[in-house]
């Protein structure tokens, strides 16, 4: 009777374990075929552009856009099943998740642009101390001689 019992248990496990991978499946294949889907997806690796992770991924765009699917699947509530999860609810998360990663590229990107505007403006200045002007030390000098022998003579 134990083992018959045990042996229940085992199998409710895997037909449960099997609903569960199922469900992630029909979820992924929902996900990814969403009219907002290539929207998210390129928000997604824009997000890695600007932190630098793009660049040297760029030969692995197909892992990135698996990696985004995994992430997307996850985020949503784990206890809801993908059948529960109605269309207009999908509708609202991808909507919501693009205009996060919107917002969270811009958020990026303003540091980095003020550190450019910075370096920029320092540069500018260095250009300009550097520039050689009329009043140069050899020309400055020129003209102190000049004024100096007028008081001479």
């Amino acid at each position: 009777m134990e083992a018959n019992k045990n042996n229940n248990v085992g199998v409710n496990y895997h037909h449960h374990h099997k609903e569960e991978d199922d469900d992630d499946e029909l979820l992924k294949t929902r996900i990814s075929s969403h009219p907002l889907y290539e929207r998210l997806v390129e928000n997604h690796l824009n997000c890695l552009k600007v932190g630098g992770i793009g660049d040297r991924g760029r030969n692995n765009t197909k892992s990135n856009q698996r990696k985004a699917e995994h992430s997307i699947s996850t985020k949503i509530n784990p206890c809801c099943s993908s059948m529960q999860l109605n269309q207009s609810e999908l509708d609202l998360f991808m909507e919501g998740y693009c205009s996060a990663l919107s917002k969270l590229k811009e958020a990026m990107e303003e540091p980095q642009q003020q550190t450019i505007a910075f370096i920029n403006g320092m540069h500018s200045q260095l250009r300009d101390l550097a520039r050689p002007t009329h009043l140069s030390p050899d020309v400055f000098l020129q003209e102190t001689e000049r004024n100096n022998s007028k008081y001479v003579d």
